[in-house]
């Protein structure tokens, strides 16, 4: 083969790539048509069953056309993550849950603050940050607002959330603005013990409070995939102001009482983290040169832990009164596998599989 017949060839690739990106911006387009479609007729954003037709027949023709289908199968799979995300962009907008009203996020110059200040402003509120990362007129503004907003969001630590819900009902200097908020308040901690009591006063004091926990990061985009923890704090009004937010997403809304939280997120976060962290701890210091696809997957979910917040890690692990029972039962099955592994006990190491099996749901 000829160097000009190499080029000729990448070129013709260039093409099609090309083209590949032109076919899925339309077909993106036309799927925003049909979600709108869908709004005027009040049907769900997602359809598994179509979802699984569209699958089934690319995976169909990408066999008679000599492609892997499981090549075509992740192509359309990101196509349809983009139609969707696409599609609760427009319903978010369409719906205009905050159209003409504010929301001061406290903590909002961080990075979950962020997410949540674009996901109320796609919904027509107007947000500011309460943060001493924001800019001094932009701090000003919310000082200004935040007694007057529509919703107060607090995307901050758990202590330091409650030590804010504290300081609204002190009584403020002569001649000092009164900070309290009369709109809806409500929080996104990871852990709700530290703020129980504190949002027991302020609704004592009149406030009306709610409490979430988004189950994704703030590098989430599709929401399809995500749980939205709805916690019960006893003021329905304030709940379901706060749940109408995420109604018009494809996200999964979970209700859960305040008190019970804590107790489930002891295995979905404690337990996980540990577990994340512990791995990376045991670790050899240097570089295997070749890693098996188990591994690979380990080690990658164990890199995004370490690398993300100690102080807000440690804060989820000590904070909550349930994590010591998580980790105990950790540390008990480590123990279980290194005692059969020592004894050479097949029979016993077997057991530690059947009883995983139960534990844990089918493989995909």
């Amino acid at each position: 083969m000829t160097d000009s017949n190499l080029d000729d060839l990448r070129e013709r690739i260039r093409q099609l790539d090309s083209e590949i990106v032109e076919r899925a911006a339309e077909r993106t387009e036309l799927a925003r048509q049909v979600g709108a479609a869908k709004r005027r007729q009040k049907l769900s954003t997602v359809d598994y069953a179509h979802e699984k037709v569209v699958l089934e027949r690319v995976q169909s023709e990408a066999k008679e056309r000599g492609l892997d289908p499981k090549v075509a199968e992740r192509l359309f799979a990101g196509l349809i993550r983009a139609s969707v995300t696409a599609q609760d962009e427009d319903n978010l907008r369409f719906a205009g849950v905050g159209a003409g009203k504010s929301a001061v996020v406290v903590g909002g110059a961080g990075r979950m603050g962020r997410w949540i200040r674009r996901f109320l402003s796609t919904q027509g509120y107007i947000t500011c940050a309460l943060d001493p990362a924001a800019e001094p007129d932009e701090n000003a503004r919310a000082r200004e607002a935040l007694s007057s907003a529509e919703l107060v969001v607090c995307s901050t630590p758990p202590a330091a959330t409650a030590q804010l819900y504290a300081s609204w009902l002190q009584k403020p200097p002569f001649g000092a603005q009164c900070l309290r908020p009369t709109g809806v308040v409500f929080d996104v901690a990871s852990i709700k013990t530290p703020l129980i009591e504190s949002i027991r006063v302020l609704q004592r004091a009149g406030v009306r409070v709610a409490s979430i926990h988004p189950m994704f990061g703030p590098t989430a985009v599709l929401l399809r995939d995500a749980d939205v923890v709805i916690c019960d704090t006893g003021d329905s009004e304030a709940t379901a102001i706060v749940e109408k937010l995420f109604q018009p997403t494809t996200a999964h809304l979970v209700r859960l009482p305040l008190d019970e939280h804590d107790r489930i997120m002891a295995d979905l976060l404690s337990l996980a983290h540990a577990t994340a962290i512990a791995f990376a701890l045991a670790l050899p210091e240097t570089e295997h040169p070749v890693r098996s696809t188990t591994f690979q997957a380990l080690e990658s979910l164990a890199a995004a832990v370490v690398r993300e917040s100690p102080e807000v890690y440690y804060e989820i692990q000590t904070g909550n009164p349930h994590s010591l029972d998580a980790l105990e039962r950790l540390r008990v099955a480590l123990d279980r596998i290194v005692t059969a592994v020592k004894s050479r006990d097949s029979h016993g190491f077997q057991s530690l599989f059947d009883e995983g099996i139960r534990r844990t749901p089918k493989a995909k």
